[in-house]
């Protein structure tokens, strides 16, 4: 088995209904047929290949090769895992047209933020490159400043990584969105390391940001739940982020789990350089 199928397999172990939505190198039918999934998951286990071929109108042969390019043996394997997946989720999180603050009491809560936290933190893992990540990280222990770029949230994330690295001796700024008269006036004798959170990769003064300091040959990091965004094209690298989707609020709260994990991986590789 080549690394690549390996590689799939073990992704697929945790999550496959939220790997689908990050899938790449896919054609245009296996793209319709995942969203068409992804719509209504239940018409898996409801559906045998060629009747969901059907209703996809697409053939069996490329159900089954779009099961085996996510790394499953065959459609039966690929109805199972997504069964398991289903079974993953505690009972105690509401569906996703039940308000979250409707849980039954705080018992369930308790329940259910630590297979929150504990998601956002597998998929994070799971989406992220080491080679880029080990790459970031000596891009960190080179740079003369770090700059972070945020806007509501992310602008607290980004302070709480700053915090962080400049208890370590490192410079370090969180910015609430683009400083033009800063970005336009940026030393060019200084090694400056720039982060940029969205997790759309749409945000605006963000990509504005990304692309005025790419145009000045500085090193840019895009943070986002996006590869293909606006951000991601004006950026260096892109570290992948993870929101669950189905609810804006629990979604939210993946989001900021796993951004705070990005940037904490790359703070205990500072550590290790600072002592």
């Amino acid at each position: 088995m080549g690394t690549t199928q390996r590689g799939m397999e073990q992704m697929m172990e945790y999550s496959l209904l939220q790997k689908m939505k990050y899938a790449q190198q896919l054609t245009a039918q296996e793209k319709h047929i995942v969203d068409h999934i992804l719509n209504n998951p239940e018409v898996v286990f409801e559906s045998t290949a060629q009747e969901l071929a059907q209703a996809t109108y697409t053939s069996s042969s490329t159900i089954v090769r779009l099961c085996k390019k996510l790394g499953t043996q065959g459609y039966p394997d690929f109805q199972l895992k997504l069964a398991l997946d289903y079974q993953r989720a505690p009972a105690t999180l509401p569906p996703s047209d039940h308000p979250f603050t409707e849980l039954e009491d705080v018992h369930s809560a308790m329940d259910s933020v630590p297979y929150l936290y504990h998601q956002a933190l597998e998929e994070t893992r799971r989406l992220l490159n080491v080679s880029v990540l080990q790459r970031i990280a000596n891009w960190v222990k080179e740079s003369g400043r770090i700059d972070i770029y945020g806007s509501d949230m992310n602008y607290y994330l980004a302070q709480q990584a700053c915090t962080k690295w400049n208890e370590l001796g490192i410079s370090a700024i969180a910015h609430n969105g683009p400083n033009m008269h800063y970005l336009n006036t940026m030393n060019p004798n200084v090694s400056t390391l720039s982060f940029v959170i969205s997790h759309t990769g749409e945000n605006q003064s963000m990509v504005d940001a990304a692309k005025i300091l790419n145009g000045k040959n500085k090193n840019v990091i895009a943070i986002t739940g996006n590869n293909h965004s606006s951000l991601s094209r004006q950026s260096t690298e892109t570290l992948l982020s993870y929101g669950y989707n189905e609810q804006m609020r629990l979604s939210k709260m993946s989001s900021m789990v796993s951004v705070l994990y990005i940037f904490d991986i790359l703070y205990m590789s500072s550590i290790r350089d600072s002592y």
